[in-house]
């Protein structure tokens, strides 16, 4: 057994905060350290939960089988990256980076479904070009090996300018903003909407949050298929066949959705409770409304994160097959 396959499960959004410090501390490869550390964190969980997913429909076809990782993977990473809001929208690289992470493991276990070792570097190299990172696996592999394995944390030590272009550059990953074949254009014009619904989510989540949601939707429904195209042992025929693709919300899914439709429309309802009350605590009613909104904006968050860290504990471990742990 493998120091990697032995170590506990953790919740992504756990793996982000133990990444996020070596990517402040060599900021020029936060591609790639954030590829080796989902190979060497996520590639033994990705293949278990192949296993799992084989041992549920023992029946179920390549296809079939990478439509229920893509669609797991799209909600997955819409519940660690979306709902970021009110003040706690500072905690965005953080969010990006869990993000990113549930990303790259459906990347792995679309490897794993087609019969390629998760755990391999050369999944590394991979995920770069899925990402568009480099234009050929020899670029991505060169640019690997001239990449430290375990640098140092940097946590506190990378200047402002440069924390907010590795954002961007997370940004860009994720599908948020435009990528290098775009005009120049309109890549400027992708990086000013994006900062600007940054500036708008410090006080109005409401906003940022489902815009992110919808953009987090499409662009890991496509690289959930891109990658299930490349790994595909017949692409050709995988070309003829119909698209994988996030296929709606199942219940648990539905579930997540209405809690945080709740919690987003919670500061704009208290807030038109308060101008129709004819509230005042400063400025007449409407800021009234406007220090409502922020203070629930802020209860809103916290109560999500809350929760999300208090379920960030290691759970129980159910009995697995042999050999996984």
């Amino acid at each position: 057994m493998s120091p990697s396959s032995a170590r506990p499960v953790q919740p992504v959004a756990v793996e982000a905060q133990k990444l996020l410090p070596m990517i402040w501390g060599d900021p020029e490869h936060m591609p790639e350290q954030l590829a080796f550390f989902a190979v060497r964190r996520f590639g033994p969980r990705a293949a278990a939960a192949v296993e799992r997913r084989r041992e549920r429909a023992p029946g179920a076809g390549p296809d079939e089988l990478n439509a229920g990782i893509i669609s797991r993977g799209t909600r997955v990473t819409i519940a660690e990256g979306a709902v970021v809001g009110g003040p706690f929208v500072v905690l965005v690289p953080l969010s990006f980076v869990a993000a990113l992470l549930a990303r790259a493991q459906m990347v792995l276990e679309l490897a794993a479904a087609a019969g390629h070792a998760p755990e391999d570097e050369q999944r590394a190299a991979e995920l770069l070009l899925l990402q568009d990172v480099y234009a050929s696996l020899d670029e991505a592999n060169k640019a690997l090996g001239h990449t430290e394995r375990h640098p140092p944390g940097g946590a506190g030590r990378v200047p402002r300018r440069t924390r907010w272009r590795l954002i961007l550059k997370m940004a860009a990953l994720l599908g948020l903003i435009g990528g290098g074949k775009r005009s120049r254009a309109r890549q400027a014009l992708s990086v000013v909407s994006f900062s600007g619904l940054f500036l708008i989510g410090l006080a109005l989540p409401w906003i940022w949050m489902p815009v992110l949601a919808v953009f987090y939707q499409q662009a890991t429904s496509r690289l959930g298929t891109k990658a299930a195209m490349f790994y595909a042992q017949d692409p050709a025929a995988a070309r003829r066949h119909r698209r994988w693709t996030h296929r709606g919300l199942k219940a648990p899914g539905i579930a997540s959705v209405l809690r945080f439709v709740a919690l987003a429309l919670l500061p704009v309802a208290t807030a038109g409770a308060a101008i129709l009350a004819e509230a005042r605590i400063a400025g007449g009613p409407w800021g009234t409304a406007l220090i409502v909104l922020c203070a629930v904006s802020l209860v809103t968050a916290a109560i999500w994160y809350g929760g999300r860290w208090g379920g960030a504990r290691p759970r129980s471990r159910r009995k697995r097959p042999k050999g996984v742990t």
